[in-house]
């Protein structure tokens, strides 16, 4: 297995790639050209006509698809002309953009750069003091995490913002290992511009009986609505179920292969693997979301506490793998399990197997940092999602560590509660009384 110093010379190299591929897209972009094909920005002009829309035009038409469609190809004439994006987030989320629509577009672009990169280091250090690594995996975490290609590249250069979902749930589980557990409600609420990423989460606090993170996660969304009805009103807001709807039928209908190969979850893996055959496609999302789900939803309900760091990153896991839509670029997520699972690793000389669970852990986490590189390509011509089994395999892995931790937890305290018992027991037969009398008898003995 590879080292900290191989980690950190592929990070470094990976990064070096990045900054320079990114600058020169940018250096092009501002001379009107694309670069390698793609226009500046990536996804990002969606979310700059978004911001633009609020600015100056009636709020409700952000989901007004052919108007948005005009004022991406007016922002960024180099977009081919078949192109179109659509934006199916909640209406509260245009604030966010608000400040860049104010610049022009290529500006826009290099200043979201910077807000995107400055959000997720930000959320990589609240979540390594939340986890609490030591100084070591900090340094090589920062390194790995930063020059991922999800992040790197889908992400950073891509103009997306899972830099904003990533924060969200650092957040989330500082809250959640400092016991703040209303706080954590709400901080996951803020989320809830992309439903599918709190679905799964949700209903395992439901299963795990922890009402107070509930309840704070039902009076943020409550919150978030109101919000969302204030700025673009219940007409708005009717529009947007009408783009959510949309992008269901496109996110579970038959696409072609490169266009599927930019999505990890299970619906798009099973229509890559079957052809896009609807029928064999529905009976294995079926079959395996009953099975991942009642085996996560079984933890949870034996879980005590807020959960384990094992459980929390199978739950990661599943929540990208168990879906109906998630792309590459929300990913990032897998970067938080990883983060639980490394501090986890630091307790596992007390229990069974450590060395086996430490060379586990490595196996997987070379996998997960390499196959992005090459699972795209592998998605489109050989229609197998290499990145998709990687993370069912984490989340499977976890999952068996934290039911084996609560069967250990399990063990302690029973052998703690008999131990308890029994010296109940040994005080209540040696009363003073009675250690007294057998001390008078026994001077009379030989």
């Amino acid at each position: 297995m590879p080292g900290r110093r191989e980690a950190h010379a592929m990070a470094w190299m990976a990064l070096a790639a990045g900054v320079i591929l990114c600058a020169a897209s940018v250096l092009l972009g501002f001379q009107g050209r694309t670069f390698m094909g793609r226009p500046l920005g990536g996804d990002f002009v969606e979310f700059y006509t978004i911001g633009k829309i609020l600015n100056a035009y009636p709020p409700a038409r952000i989901y007004d698809l052919e108007f948005a469609v005009r004022l991406q190809h007016e922002a960024l004439p180099t977009m081919p002309e078949t192109q179109m994006l659509v934006f199916a987030q909640a209406p509260y989320l245009g604030w966010l953009f608000r400040p860049f629509a104010l610049l022009p577009y290529a500006w826009a672009y290099v200043a979201w750069l910077g807000f995107s990169a400055a959000l997720y280091i930000a959320g990589l250090r609240v979540l390594f003091n939340a986890v609490r690594l030591t100084p070591q995996d900090r340094r090589t975490g920062f390194l790995l995490a930063l020059s991922w290609a999800p992040f790197l590249f889908e992400t950073w250069i891509g103009g997306q913002m899972a830099a904003v979902v990533f924060f969200i749930w650092a957040l989330f589980l500082w809250c959640i290992q400092n016991d703040r557990r209303f706080l954590a409600g709400l901080a996951l609420s803020l989320c809830l511009f992309k439903p599918t990423l709190v679905a799964l989460p949700a209903a395992m606090l439901l299963l795990g009986r922890r009402w107070r993170v509930a309840s704070g996660l039902a009076v943020g969304g409550a919150l978030v609505a109101l919000i969302s009805a204030a700025t673009v009103g219940w007409d708005g807001c009717r529009a947007w179920a009408s783009t959510l709807g949309f992008g269901a039928q496109v996110a579970t209908g038959a696409g072609d292969a490169w266009h599927r190969a930019k999505y990890v979850d299970m619906a798009a893996f099973f229509h890559l693997l079957f052809g896009n055959s609807a029928a064999l496609a529905a009976v294995a999302m079926i079959i395996l979301s009953v099975v991942a789900l009642g085996s996560l939803g079984r933890a949870w309900w034996r879980a005590d506490g807020l959960g384990s760091n094992e459980l929390w990153a199978a739950t990661l896991c599943f929540t990208l793998v168990v879906n109906a839509y998630a792309p590459i670029y929300d990913t990032v997520l897998a970067v938080a399990a990883v983060a639980l699972l490394a501090a986890k690793r630091q307790g596992w000389p007390e229990q069974e197997r450590p060395e086996k669970d430490r060379e586990a852990f490595a196996g997987w986490l070379v996998l997960l940092y390499m196959i992005p590189w090459i699972t795209q390509s592998f998605a489109e011509f050989l229609h197998l999602q290499l990145i998709t089994v990687v993370l069912a395999g984490i989340g499977v892995w976890a999952l068996r560590l934290a039911n084996r931790s609560m069967r250990l937890s399990g063990a302690l305290r029973l052998t703690h509660s008999k131990t308890k018992r029994e010296e109940s027991t040994t005080t209540h037969q040696l009363q003073p009384w009675a250690a007294g009398r057998f001390k008078v008898r026994s001077r009379g003995l030989p």
